[in-house]
């Protein structure tokens, strides 16, 4: 399945010129999926003078940010002969540093992302002088991914009272090998419509010899023996399956974040709502709260969703699988009220994630924020710290040379420096004055 996000940046690239009122350049992972360094690319090619004038905005909106990774894996930008030139000056060192290598002629450049309540903002904002933008980029991709649910009619036949989706186990998502051992534990294994995977699709490991992260995650229950083998594709979080959602009740929703502080919701948590079914939400603690601060609506009248407000992981996720039990206890009467009351907030929720008011909101949020840290850039220390770096560099005869001999036209050129100089040095004086 091919996932067209160019499509999306090029929207943002737009959004941001037309707020800033200049050109921008946009930063996004290519290919797509991608947690390379490297992979971290241009949208679309610049000649050099514009990307020295031009404020960079480096996209990272599709994953949780990791500060610590990308500051261990650093790596060479591809040699050329101008950057070796740089880099045997020192004056400038063509090297990825974090995410934000782009040595143009302001202070600070942007970083878009798609957390609140994260502790890795503060990092990137104070050691790689970049601005963070939030928005909520898994909305905006979402209403694209499931715009055809919006029309679906289901035709309820239940087989089982829960759906989950329960694929790759890595990194933050190692939580849900426990959750399948609890399900196992209560009981449950049967009244869910759900798969594991012994062995993690990224990393080719069995659980069993798997090194965890956190070691509470680390199940003894042998998981094949009671679930069906996961065979979804690594795009499944961006496609809907009606049928799946006919056969089933309520959504169990298994979010990429769990043992952790920071709000991020994916597509995942936006499936069941472009799709109108009831669902409980395994994400990190305040999930809920989230959600209703962009207007949906979610279940605390129908069941008991206290487990929203635990900050212990494990325990937040005993909870779940505990409310799980309890509805799966319902006497018919009561599932069927209970799932007739669910059943109208669900549709409100598709009805509004579908709805311009929604769609306005997290444009117009990404719209405010990025205003917001174009001003913070504007009233920055800009052009001091470059004119600087031009001047060490023009006392190099092998500098000078470079640029009266260079015809590319994305590398400096004696006429192109020239001419930046002059206008950063003016741009300077009238910002001092």
């Amino acid at each position: 399945m091919s996932i067209p996000l160019d499509r999306l940046y090029h929207y943002i690239d737009r959004v941001a010129e037309d707020i800033y009122g200049a050109s921008v350049l946009i930063y996004r992972f290519w290919p797509h999926g991608s947690k390379n360094i490297e992979d971290l690319n241009r949208l679309s090619s610049y000649a050099w003078q514009q990307t020295i004038t031009s404020p960079a905005i480096w996209c990272h909106d599709q994953e949780p940010l990791d500060h610590a990774h990308y500051s261990q894996h650093l790596k060479q930008k591809h040699n050329s002969q101008w950057e070796d030139i740089c880099r045997r000056t020192g004056v400038i060192t063509p090297t990825i540093n974090n995410l934000n290598y782009n040595w143009n002629w302001f202070e600070k450049n942007l970083l878009l992302h798609s957390e609140q309540r994260s502790h890795n903002l503060e990092k990137y904002r104070n050691n790689n002088k970049l601005i963070p933008v939030y928005y909520w980029s898994h909305a905006v991709i979402a209403r694209e991914w499931f715009r055809y649910a919006e029309y679906a009619q289901q035709r309820k036949q239940v087989k089982k009272t829960f759906l989950i989706y329960n694929r790759a186990w890595s990194g933050t998502r190692e939580y849900r090998l426990r959750f399948a051992e609890l399900l196992v534990s209560l009981g449950l294994q049967d009244n869910c419509q759900t798969t594991v995977n012994p062995i993690e699709p990224e990393l080719g490991v069995h659980y069993e010899t798997h090194q965890f992260n956190n070691p509470i995650w680390r199940p003894s229950t042998v998981l094949e023996n009671f679930f069906p083998i996961s065979t979804a594709p690594s795009h499944y979080s961006a496609d809907f399956d009606i049928e799946d959602y006919e056969a089933t009740d309520i959504e169990v929703v298994l979010e990429t974040l769990f043992d952790d502080d920071r709000l991020h919701l994916t597509e995942k948590s936006l499936r069941p709502i472009a799709c109108a079914q009831p669902f409980i939400l395994a994400g990190t603690h305040g999930s809920l709260e989230y959600l209703r601060s962009y207007g949906f609506k979610t279940f605390g009248d129908v069941w008991d969703e206290s487990y929203d407000l635990v900050e212990d992981p494990a325990e937040r996720l005993i909870q779940i699988a505990e409310l799980m039990k309890y509805i799966s206890n319902w006497l018919p009467h009561q599932r069927e009220r209970n799932m007739a009351e669910a059943q109208a907030i669900a549709d409100y929720n598709r009805q509004y994630f579908f709805s311009q008011e929604f769609a306005n909101k997290i444009i117009n949020e990404l719209k405010n924020n990025l205003k917001i840290s174009f001003e913070m850039l504007e009233s920055s220390d800009n052009y001091r710290a470059w004119l600087k770096r031009w001047t060490q560099l023009l006392t190099y005869p092998e500098v000078r040379k470079f640029l009266k001999n260079n015809n590319i036209y994305t590398e400096p050129t004696e006429s192109s420096v020239d001419f930046l100089v002059k206008s950063a040095q003016q741009a300077l004086s009238q910002k001092e004055t």
